[in-house]
């Protein structure tokens, strides 16, 4: 071990010790000169002023510990290291002459590790195809860079502090490699800037109040940031030009005095799992021929955009949330195209997805929330693909705007200030299966000149009119449901025009149509109901409108259409009833809503089961079908076996629901049947109606009722030829329709026993077992909850003792005699009520035990009536 005892200052003398000066004759330089190769040598606290150079293999030591030898460049450089392996300093303070040129130079081949030292006043500079590790150092007021590696050096730091820098705290130029552990960059210029070729990997480390960039990545070089943050950067916090390719991971971007991230030219940027919080303007930016991916993260309170895009961009987003924005959470414009999955936007004041210019975009699982402006604005000349994305509680929840070829599918825009939909003028969009719930104004407004395509939407509950068809308008609606407007179903302004088939229009609180003078609308096999009139036409003779085949339920004033009758309400308070095709109005749902309502009925525990059986083993069905494997065998054709007013009819229409939402039907509603829809009186008869029918339920659910009846012996019965019928028409259409037979389960054995095709299409069961009382109570307090009825505890308890007493026999009518309970109380609770001379508030919704029918006789007893069997 060498070493010195004592210091040189600039006369090569120290202070006194002791009284006494002690010299020791000997520089840094001359301690290294005379010690071995892989020597440890030891320096004398002090001051030193020369150049040393270090050129083979030795450990270079401070030895009263780091901070006590301080060693500054004679003219400039205070060290070079210009060779050898093995080469260590330990705990020296290294100075520069002059803050432009380099403290430190490692050259040539060198391998060096700095341990614990402090560099002053100028930087270490890494060149050729030197080795350097900096560990626990100290790098401050530098010109140029704080520690810069150039040629084909590499570096590895950790630990390290890097401040006051005018300048990059970290350069990287040429091919060199650098690896950066749990350091810190405060107060450059640039934090970190690599440049060329060069590649960094950095974990754990912070550039803070960067004068410009705290990590700007140009040219070719690469960059990786993993569990990294970037704070109070003057400019964009992280820059990434030219062909540079970044990747951050985990990492958290804070306070940008510019854009949080930004890709320009042809660069690549890989944000994955980061945070980019409080950016001065947007959060992320893409231009020109970038490409810029996020993967989850969060981009909040930016100052501008969440993300903006432009030039000729891309721009990936993949479960990232954007939140606080000033700005549209999302702007793609020029000739940018976006890819968003599973995306959360807003709140912000404007909008939450915009696209303009030539821009194009493609969302799936889009989620928009309180956006003041527009949930989602597709405007421009670009190609925009929707699909089950959502927009809540904005200002419109959808707006497309002229030139825009906008597809939206299977999306909802729910609790709008305004408009749930806006068309703009000359606006051509397709919207598919698209719901629109309780809009502030109009659910759906088409401006002048606009043909957008809708069809399966539904619109609920909107304030004022369903739908708003402005002058020379002209939307095709098909199989549309418009339920619950504050106004009309549709209202159609002077020189409007549009077609309008298989539409529902109900509830509205006006007429169902207004027509103004001169328009022209063709209306075709529409169904008006529970609203004060089926249109109303403001001057006939300067109105062209067609209505064709329409049907009016439930509607005070006829005008247009034809009237139906409504099917009676099913033991849940869902329609049955026979020839009666389900309610559009019961838009399309996703899986988990469908399930969850399937659950809340009433019973049903085995039916449940085996439902949620079937929804796995079709979800398994098409997994394997998109991997490309051949599915199992599956039928989707079932019997219902069960007694009269078990819910059948009800679990078969939420069957079908269920099956759309699967993808398995394309729509989903339910078409039901009995013997007398499907059976003609004569010869040649029976088989177009059972084709009729059949082709009806297409891309849905034919639900036939009492099927068994169908197998009724006689020799002019045509039940047989109905079967037939059946058989080879759900072989014809085995993918675009489900058939669900029901009836007595004695009887259902008969009926698929009587066709040897029926037993291969029908062969699996569902169960429908009775009512248990306690059952029979919740339904009758479903009921009476909807009629804003209560029940105090005396009456469950002698509803219960009363339908225990109701005997279970084939007269038993399970839901049906739960209704027909409730009605018969509402009848006893009027009679009651009349008697009373000051009724209050709770007399008028309180049910109570004398209001509850009378208990059910004994079997034999003779005072039990005898009654008809309900109908199956």
């Amino acid at each position: 071990m060498f070493g010195n005892r004592g210091n040189r200052g600039p006369r090569g003398d120290r202070p006194q010790r002791g009284g006494r000066p002690v010299t020791t004759g000997r520089t840094i330089a001359e301690l290294i000169g005379a010690a071995p190769d892989g020597a440890r040598v030891l320096v004398a606290p002090g001051e030193y002023r020369e150049h040393v150079v270090l050129d083979r293999g030795v450990v270079l030591v401070a030895e009263q510990g780091p901070g006590s030898v301080r060693l500054t460049g004679a003219h400039d450089v205070a060290l070079t290291v210009s060779g050898g392996a093995g080469v260590r300093v330990e705990g020296v303070v290294l100075i520069a002459a002059d803050a432009t040129a380099p403290a430190v130079r490692v050259t040539g081949g060198a391998e060096v590790d700095f341990d614990d030292c402090r560099v002053l006043g100028g930087r270490v500079e890494i060149v050729d195809t030197a080795r350097v590790r900096l560990s626990d150092c100290r790098i401050s007021a530098a010109g140029v860079a704080g520690v810069s590696v150039a040629d084909d050096a590499r570096l590895s730091m950790t630990g390290c502090r890097i401040c006051a820098v005018d300048g990059a705290g970290v350069l990287l130029a040429g091919s060199a490699t650098v690896t950066l552990a749990d350091s810190v960059v405060t107060e450059a210029a640039v934090g970190l800037n690599v440049r060329d070729t060069a590649s960094v990997q950095a974990r754990g480390c912070a550039f803070v109040r960067c004068t410009h960039n705290a990590v700007l990545v140009e040219n070719e070089a690469t960059a990786g940031l993993d569990a990294c943050r970037c704070t109070d950067s003057g400019e964009d916090a992280v820059l990434v030009r030219c062909v540079a390719t970044l990747t951050m991971r985990g990492s958290a971007v804070d306070r940008a005095g510019a854009s949080g991230v930004a890709a320009i030219g042809q660069a690549s940027a890989n944000v994955l799992d980061c945070q980019i919080v409080g950016a001065a303007l947007s959060g992320a930016v893409a231009d020109e021929e970038s490409r810029l991916d996020l993967v989850g993260g969060l981009i909040r309170a930016t100052g501008a955009n969440g993300v903006f895009a432009r030039g000729s961009a891309r721009v990936g987003l993949d479960g990232v949330v954007i939140a606080d924005t000033a700005f549209t959470a999302v702007h793609l414009d020029e000739h940018a195209h976006g890819e968003l999955a599973a995306v959360v936007l807003g709140p912000t004041p404007e909008h939450g997805l915009c696209v303009a210019g030539a821009a194009g975009v493609t969302a799936t699982g889009l989620l928009v929330r309180a956006a003041e402006m527009t949930g989602i604005h597709l405007g421009g000349t670009g190609t925009a693909r929707v699909h089950a994305s959502a927009a809540h509680r904005c200002g419109i929840g959808l707006r497309v705007d002229e030139g825009i070829d906008a597809v939206v599918e299977d999306a909802g825009f729910a609790a709008t200030g305004r408009a749930g939909i806006e068309v703009g003028p000359d606006a051509r969009p397709t919207l598919r299966r698209v719901r629109v719930a309780r809009a502030g104004t109009a659910g759906v407004v088409v401006h002048e000149r606009a043909a957008p395509v809708l069809e399966d939407c539904a619109v609920t509950d909107s304030a004022g009119s369903a739908m708003v068809v402005w002058t020379d308008a002209a939307p095709v609606v098909r199989a549309g449901a418009l339920t619950g407007a504050g106004k009309n179903g549709v209202y159609l302004k002077g020189g409007a025009g549009g077609e309008f088939t298989d539409c529902v229009l109900a509830g509205s609180a006006y007429p169902a149509v207004y027509v103004a003078a001169g328009a022209a609308p063709v209306l075709r096999a529409c169904t008006f109901r529970d609203c004060p009139g089926d249109a109303t036409i403001e001057d006939p003779e300067q109105t062209s409108a067609v209505f064709a085949d329409c049907v009016a339920r439930g509607v005070a004033e006829v005008l247009v259409s034809g009237r139906g009758t409504a099917p009676p309400a099913g033991p849940n308070g869902l329609a049955e009833g026979s020839g009666a095709a389900d309610d559009p109005a019961e838009a399309p749902a996703d899986l988990g809503t469908l399930l969850a309502e399937l659950e809340e009925l009433v019973g049903l525990a085995r039916v449940k089961h085996d439902v949620a059986t079937l929804v796995q083993l079709m979800q398994l069905v098409r997994r394997r079908e998109e991997a490309g494997l051949t599915p199992p065998p599956l039928s989707r054709h079932l019997v219902f076996a069960g007694n009269p007013g078990t819910g059948k009819t009800t679990v078969a229409r939420l069957y079908g629901r269920i099956l759309a939402a699967l993808g398995m039907l394309s729509r989903g509603h339910l078409v039901e049947a009995d013997r007398g829809a499907l059976v003609g009186e004569y010869v040649g008869h029976t088989a177009p109606r059972t084709t009729a029918i059949f082709r009806k339920a297409l891309g849905g659910v034919l639900f036939i009722d009492e099927a068994y009846s169908l197998t009724s012996a006689g020799g002019s019965d045509f039940g047989q030829e109905a079967i037939a019928t059946l058989v080879k028409l759900m072989e014809d259409h085995r993918d675009d329709i489900v058939v669900i037979v029901a009836g007595y389960p004695d009887e259902m054995h008969r009926f698929i026993d009587s066709n040897p095709g029926l037993d291969s299409r029908f062969n699996r069961t569902v169960v429908f077992e009775d009512y248990a009382s306690a059952d029979l109570v919740r339904i009758v307090e479903h009921q009476a909850a909807a009629y804003e009825y209560t029940l105090d505890e005396s009456a469950r308890a002698g509803l219960l003792a009363y339908f225990d007493s109701v005997p279970r026999d084939r007269r038993f009518g399970n839901g049906r005699s739960a209704r027909q309970a409730f009605q018969e109380m509402t009848e006893r609770h009027a009679r009651r009520i009349s008697a009373i001379a000051e009724v209050t508030p709770e007399d008028l919704v309180s049910l109570r035990a004398p209001d509850l029918p009378d208990l059910v006789p004994a079997a034999g007893d003779p005072a039990r009536a005898a009654e008809p069997t309900p109908k199956g």
